[in-house]
């Protein structure tokens, strides 16, 4: 079955307003009930904490989280981390039943309701998705916000994980149940993702030219780029991409920033590209590149050991999604 189909049913629900579940099998293998947020009811949040039996959450883009001024839950939380200050709408009383969350979560779809009119803290819990969903962080709010992009020009989500009657984690086998017991089409996180293959960040042409050879020393021969064009859409960090080179296509991992193990000039910023499976001589040559997704910052380790050993893991994800896509 190709990615089409197996995604059809599950997104034509989606769109018609009702439930569906999202299975992630790529980090958590855990089910979630998931709807539209402009959809939402009072019934159908009840029978996620009746049948889902977990939290409730609203899945928002960055851009909704800062026009209502929703903040992280804390400021130092690690990026990976999607987690907002939980809020209840100001015409709720607890906040708690089934209705008024339901009304939590309609308020989210509105472009007249403002950021004042929540309270904090409440008893839904918004998940920010970023900017580029899938292409910026592999995630179960990024895969529900891509779904939203698909179907609807409001891009807000609800979901519950599912837990079994003993309130674990329900295991695969339980979720399908749900699913058959509740006429629930299932779609798998890898399926989202694969729906990102023909999409990019950016794409740009450089000249390959001599660098330190610091990717070298370390065993990662990287092709230093001086950009053929201004790059306005990147940030430092790790990327997985794409790289054409005399018409054939190579993938590879990139790093763009300052190269702070080494302790280079904080002010520089530097591109360079580790191309796998390639030994070619490259100097003063003509290359294109297709930026695909995000990695990962760039950060300072603590030795060069450590450096390698997460280059090492770079490496495993790129191929691993690359590998997604074919």
């Amino acid at each position: 079955m190709n990615v089409l189909s197996a995604v059809k049913l599950p997104v034509s629900q989606l769109k018609d307003g009702g439930l569906i579940i999202m299975y992630d099998d790529i980090k958590t293998h855990m089910g979630f009930i998931v709807g539209l947020g402009e959809y939402v009811n009072g019934e159908k949040v009840n029978f996620m904490t009746k049948i889902g039996r977990g939290l409730v959450y609203a899945c928002i883009t960055e851009e909704r989280a800062k026009q209502l001024d929703i903040p992280k839950m804390d400021d130092n939380m690690d990026d990976t981390k999607p987690f907002a200050v939980s809020i209840d709408f100001k015409d709720t009383t607890t906040g708690i039943s089934s209705f008024e969350r339901s009304d939590t979560i309609k308020a989210l779809t509105s472009t007249e309701v403002q950021g004042n009119d929540f309270k904090r803290p409440g008893h839904i819990f918004p998940l920010i998705s970023k900017e580029r969903d899938l292409l910026d962080r592999v995630d179960l709010t990024e895969a529900v916000i891509h779904l939203t992009k698909l179907v609807s020009d409001i891009h807000i989500g609800y979901m519950s994980e599912i837990l079994n009657l003993n309130g674990d984690v329900a295991s695969k086998e339980e979720v399908l149940e749900v699913s058959r017991v509740y006429d629930l089409p299932i779609i798998q996180m890898s399926e989202v993702l694969k729906m990102t293959k023909d999409q990019a960040i950016c794409s740009f042409h450089a000249m390959v030219i001599n660098g330190r050879k610091l990717g070298r020393s370390i065993g990662f021969p990287t092709a230093n780029l001086n950009p053929q064009e201004q790059i306005v859409d990147l940030f430092k960090g790790v990327y997985g991409v794409k790289v054409y080179i005399d018409g054939q296509e190579f993938i590879g991992v990139m790093n763009v920033g300052s190269r702070p193990t080494f302790n280079e000039n904080g002010e520089s910023i530097h591109y360079e590209v580790h191309i796998l499976d390639f030994d070619q001589d490259l100097y003063w040559k003509n290359i294109e590149v297709k930026v695909c997704f995000y990695l990962r910052d760039e950060i300072s380790f603590p030795s060069i050991s450590n450096l390698v050993s997460q280059i090492n893991k770079d490496i495993k994800s790129v191929k691993n999604r690359f590998n997604l896509f074919i």
